[in-house]
């Protein structure tokens, strides 16, 4: 089944929702917490990212789409990055990572 990426606020997650990337917590460089990416989380998962003051997370959702309507919804997201980046200069390595970075964000 293809999934789709999702941010979101933690006080919105829910247990059964499945992880997209996995989960480091730490606080003045000591490992705190983790969860690997794939992984359910648990009602125990999400009160424990609270107390370690996790505020977002990126899930893995279900993608329902059809193949015409992911090519849809990419190209539209491609054009809304570019019209974003109209005036910014490509060849500037920063600004490309940057654009590379938003375009497979907004394309996901």
């Amino acid at each position: 089944m293809r999934t789709r990426p999702r941010y979101l606020p933690l006080i919105e997650a829910e247990a059964g929702m499945v992880l997209g990337t996995p989960v480091h917590m730490g606080r003045q460089g000591l490992h705190r917490y983790s969860l690997p990416a794939g992984h359910m989380l648990t009602d125990d998962n999400l009160r424990q990212l609270a107390a370690h003051h996790a505020e977002f997370i990126y899930i893995a959702e279900p993608d329902t789409r059809s193949d015409e309507e992911v090519a849809v919804d990419a190209a539209k997201a491609a054009s809304r990055v570019m019209d974003i980046f109209a005036g910014a200069d490509l060849a500037d390595p920063t600004m490309a990572a940057l654009f590379d970075q938003v375009l497979a964000y907004r394309s996901a």
